[in-house]
């Protein structure tokens, strides 16, 4: 998202800063230090000041916090304190304006015209359902302004890079608002084919949000609200960890940005998602209805054995469609601390997908990838149908200085899969199997939490509480692994959070203690490629710090600073081996200075870090790369203009932040990414 200087000027105009943080984490609008658990919370102003222009930039910034993410966009993971998923619904959830992204390639989505985003680490069961196991995301659109306003901007960068942006927002009369965001941007790819020659994983893509807010009475209003996807990117420039010399391959911890591939693949993405939230906001209760509907398009195909021989090309369509429906009813979010609080509601979602997975045997594999003989087209094909719905209760009791607050959810899922896996040797398909399969799973989310407000500015609270993922079916997979069963973790969480001198100073701590069962992991192999199987019972367990200061200056000039820090020991029961995915630490530091012109601007100057401690690629400990990353920018607005220029991994650091294991008979043949490399780049805004 390129730089808004009408944000600028407007809190240059208004001398703001020192407000409360808001947040919505408990699905009402409250102070953050009022929230008894662990949230990281980012505005629409830090969000485009800082550069962060997806989901998962953002991240970067949140302790205990690892997002591992292929070329593709829907494969982009979060990890909350060691609780992830790779294929199969999410464990970590992201919500875009109180609408789930069910589909596990709803994460890393572009933040264009957002008003916050949120952070809730640990199980949200309760009040979200499932695939809150290891927490939430939560994506806030931004609203319609109150007066008219008109943005542009264009941004140039290394590596052939463009960006496109522009707005508009305001009233519209009688009662109604509007708000329409566009957003486009292409680059050339990170990573060369030393055996074609080209770059691959270039990105081209476009988005869009749009919204619609009606105001028929106070207190009252629709909101429509939409956005949408197309994406249609380079392939993915996956390459073996260490040298391969019998294809003559380089592995990327020899030379990074590298790969040597015969194919060069696509990954091709659309998304459309409408939504309608009613709300009727009353001093002593509230109402809300969201409905919505979403459809994804994906198609990928990839070099799948990875090398320059022409052995094994693969190709993976998958169509998503689901609806959306919650009601939930509750006390309004102007009652005062002190008084009892409540909401009730209940929600439902029909899912259908369609997938497929094909992977063509090419005669140039023979002997080497498959038998002689075997060459053609494996297909796996198949149908998936979900049916869920879920009902809550949360209460939260004043007891003298004390919260006490409880909640209990109950989910139900009802899922239905139809494969069938057909073989064509180029005479026609035959079929090699069919299945059809069916299977509820219902789980009770409680949670339970006591809070002690210290202070105005000051909470203590104890939490604990349960998450639920639903089992499920794979598409493909070795035999004996075509379906797998839920999962559950219960968290367990001590935490402080504190505000100094007029919202100078922030602090946040938390200290925490997760059991699951039933562990669902991903896993890959040659012929049927990833899958989802069960991987038993796992502990993770530590500490997380974050806060912010003005040390100078008075807001929205002066010296801010911030930092996180996040430590987690993890184990797997079984093997007494460390969590993938899980760094031991995650530190991020953040420095912004902001000085006021005389001509009706400011300039501002910022860097920030991020160290990712040691960590694991795959349950059997094969050892990932430590890194560090230093971006930084500077930036001036002058009336209705903006200039800003940034670097992003300004020391250019190499670095492999996810792989996996190939080939399950060999241990140590790893493909993996190479992380993105420094990018220079401007960006020019008006406010028109």
């Amino acid at each position: 998202m390129l730089p808004d200087p009408s944000l600028w000027i407007a809190l240059l105009a208004s001398g703001g800063g020192d407000d409360e943080t808001l947040v919505t984490a408990r699905k009402q609008s409250e102070a953050l230090v009022d929230v008894p658990l662990a949230v990281s919370a980012l505005d629409g102003r830090e969000l485009e000041l800082e550069r962060l222009l997806s989901v998962h930039d953002a991240l970067a910034r949140v302790p205990n916090v690892f997002v591992s993410e292929f070329t593709s966009r829907r494969l982009s993971f979060p990890f909350v304190r060691g609780i992830g998923s790779g294929l199969g619904d999410p464990a970590v959830i992201t919500y875009v304006d109180d609408v789930p992204q069910f589909g596990f390639g709803g994460t890393n989505l572009p933040l264009v015209a957002v008003e916050s985003l949120e952070v809730l680490r640990g199980p949200q069961g309760t009040l979200y359902g499932k695939n809150a196991l290891g927490g939430l995301i939560h994506v806030r659109g931004r609203r319609p302004a109150t007066e008219p306003r008109f943005d542009l901007g264009l941004g140039a960068g290394s590596h052939d890079l463009w960006e496109l942006s522009g707005s508009a927002s305001g009233p519209l009369g009688a009662g109604l608002a509007g708000d329409l965001a566009l957003f486009t941007s292409e680059r050339d790819g990170y990573s060369d084919n030393r055996f074609t020659g080209d770059d691959v994983d270039d990105r081209h893509g476009s988005f869009g949000r749009g919204r619609l807010v009606f105001q028929p009475s106070a207190g009252a209003e629709l909101d429509l609200s939409l956005f949408g996807e197309r994406a249609r990117d380079g392939g993915f420039a996956l390459n073996f960890l260490e040298d391969v010399p019998a294809f003559g391959i380089t592995g990327l911890r020899s030379e990074s940005h590298q790969i040597d591939q015969d194919f060069e693949g696509k990954a091709e993405r659309d998304v459309y998602s409408p939504a309608l939230v009613w709300r009727v906001l009353g001093e002593q209760y509230d109402f809300t209805s969201v409905s919505a509907y979403q459809s994804w398009d994906v198609l990928e195909l990839s070099d799948f054995d990875f090398t320059p021989v022409d052995g094994v090309r693969r190709t993976a369509e998958e169509r998503q469609d689901y609806l959306y429906q919650e009601l939930r009813f509750g006390t309004g979010a102007d009652v005062a601390r002190g008084l009892l609080r409540w909401q009730v509601g209940a929600s439902g979602s029909l899912a259908e997908r369609q997938s497929s997975a094909a992977n063509e045997l090419r005669p140039g594999g023979a002997g080497i990838f498959f038998p002689p003989g075997s060459e053609g087209t494996d297909e796996n094909a198949g149908d998936f149908d979900d049916t869920g719905w879920a009902a809550f209760a949360q209460v939260s009791v004043p007891v003298g200085a004390l919260d006490l607050e409880g909640g209990l959810r109950y989910d139900r899922e009802r899922r239905e899969a139809s494969t069938v896996h057909t073989f064509d040797p180029g005479g026609g398909a035959f079929v090699l199997g069919s299945a059809d399969a069916a299977e509820t799973f219902d789980e009770l989310l409680p949670m339970a939490s006591v809070s002690w407000h210290a202070s105005e500015q000051a909470l203590v609270y104890l939490r604990a509480a349960k998450g639920f993922k639903a089992g499920g079916f794979n598409l493909s997979a070795p035999s004996g692994s075509e379906s797998f069963e839920a999962e559950t973790a219960w968290t367990y969480e001590l935490g402080w959070k504190q505000t100094f001198a007029a919202q100078r100073h922030t602090l946040a701590a938390a200290l925490f203690l997760v059991d699951w069962e039933d562990r669902q992991v991903s896993l890959f192999d040659p012929m049927a490629g990833g899958y989802v199987a069960n991987a038993g019972a796992a502990e993770s367990q530590g500490v997380e710090l974050e806060g912010e200061t003005r040390l100078l200056g008075d807001a929205p000039h002066g010296l801010f600073a911030r930092a996180s820090f996040g430590l987690a020991d993890t184990e797997i029961d079984d093997t007494g081996a460390d969590l993938p995915q899980a760094p031991e630490t995650t530190w991020s530091l953040g420095l912004r200075y902001e000085h006021e012109l005389a001509a009706r601007g400011s300039w501002y100057v910022r860097t920030d870090y991020q160290n990712v401690g040691d960590f694991f690629y795959d349950p059997s400990n094969l050892a990932g790369d430590s890194y560090d990353l230093v971006n930084a920018g500077l930036g001036v607005v002058v009336g209705r203009f903006g200039l800003d220029l940034w670097v992003q991994n300004a020391f250019d650091e190499e670095y492999v932040p996810l792989a996996f294991q190939a080939n399950p008979s060999d241990p140590n043949s790893f493909v993996g990414e190479s992380g993105a490399p420094r990018v220079l780049g401007f960006t020019l805004s008006a406010h028109l």
